[in-house]
């Protein structure tokens, strides 16, 4: 049976907790191990390397090759109508043209092999762990620049990350993997909608003097935080509710991905966003 079904053209991500299985299904797919199962591709296999690009979690360069030379070589070797110069400009890597790559910072380097890796302009581009060592400008820059590629060349773009905000903003559809196997397959607003079933949550603090016994809804307790999931309609009454009581420091929101993504796996967020089981 098949695992996931990819469309040209989407966005897919792949997710689960270190060792759930990310980096080997990518290395299955590139028929870098051996494995159960079968892959079935839309193109000759042969043709694997032509039309699927990856970019992994570790990359080494050799000494004494600069940035721009480097791109110049792929360029060549793979016959790429991509502007070099413009693309080293949209990575923030121009004015490290002609730096000897090893000397690059470790986010610089990471942006250099994401753009390394889309110089084939192949069907499929692989990001395992698209953007780790990258501040958060540069993360945006990155997501523009994939998203941009991704609508223009209708390239299908396949991605692992421990950021859930990179990939509700990147995701066409989502696969969690917990050990090895499928969690849950879908779209960020479906799989949230599915496991919270258009619900939301409040969060507040509580002391000594917090009036239980008044208190109307269900919760969970964290410590001195109490967590309730309420249905819309509800929402002013549980404030009113919450303020009679003594509850303080009050927060209402829809459910995030990060939630759904805690919650299927099991775990959720303390007060002070340190992960625990559920």
């Amino acid at each position: 049976m098949s695992i996931l079904k990819l469309k040209k053209g989407e966005i897919y991500s792949i997710l689960g907790h270190n060792g759930a299985g990310k980096s080997t299904l990518i290395k299955a797919i590139m028929d870098l191990v051996d494995y159960d199962g079968e892959i079935v591709m839309a193109f000759d296999q042969d043709l694997l390397y032509k039309n699927v690009s990856v970019q992994l979690q570790m990359n080494s360069f050799e000494d004494g090759v600069k940035v721009k030379e480097i791109c110049k070589l792929y360029k060549d070797l793979l016959k790429s109508d991509f502007n070099i110069d413009n693309l080293l400009e949209e990575f923030d890597l121009k004015d490290h043209s002609n730096q000897f790559v090893n000397d690059l910072s470790g986010g610089q380097k990471q942006k250099l092999t994401i753009l390394l890796t889309i110089l084939n302009n192949p069907e499929i581009i692989i990001f395992d762990e698209l953007t780790t060592g990258l501040d958060v400008v540069a993360r945006r820059k990155i997501w523009e620049i994939l998203r941009r590629i991704n609508k223009e060349k209708q390239t299908t773009l396949i991605l692992t990350s421990h950021f859930l905000d990179e990939v509700e903003y990147l995701a066409d559809n989502i696969l969690i993997l917990e050990k090895g196997k499928v969690k849950v397959v879908g779209k960020v607003g479906e799989i949230i909608n599915n496991l919270f079933d258009g619900k939301k949550k409040a969060e507040f603090i509580i002391n000594d003097q917090f009036k239980f016994g008044k208190f109307s809804f269900d919760f969970n307790r964290y410590q001195e935080k109490l967590t309730v999931e309420y249905d819309m309609i509800d929402e002013k009454v549980l404030y009113e509710n919450i303020n009679e009581c003594g509850g303080s420091n009050i927060t209402m929101k829809n459910y995030t991905f990060e939630d759904a993504f805690l919650r299927i796996l099991g775990y959720e967020l303390g007060k002070d966003g340190e992960i625990s089981h559920a």
